[in-house]
């Protein structure tokens, strides 16, 4: 079965969000890669997270966000 696509208001969402994420990490003055590290996930994954591709786990997400200590509501808070 072939997937179906995002709509693009979900697509430029996801956008967001991986800008929001990148933004913790460069704050913190890591790369990419250590970040993916530190929380044990693929630097593709994480990468993936960051550039806003649809086609991530919601739980890589929860370890970023863990590791950030920032909780689901705050980061969503004024998307």
């Amino acid at each position: 079965m072939k997937r179906k696509e995002i709509r693009p208001e979900h697509q430029e969402l996801m956008k967001q969000l991986g800008k929001k994420i990148k933004h913790l990490r460069t704050k913190k003055k890591i790369s990419y890669i250590m970040m993916a590290e530190e929380i044990g996930i693929s630097k593709n994954v994480y990468n993936a997270i960051e550039l806003g591709n649809v086609y991530w786990n919601f739980s890589s997400m929860l370890l970023v966000l863990d590791y950030h200590k920032i909780s689901l509501q705050e980061f969503i808070k004024n998307l």
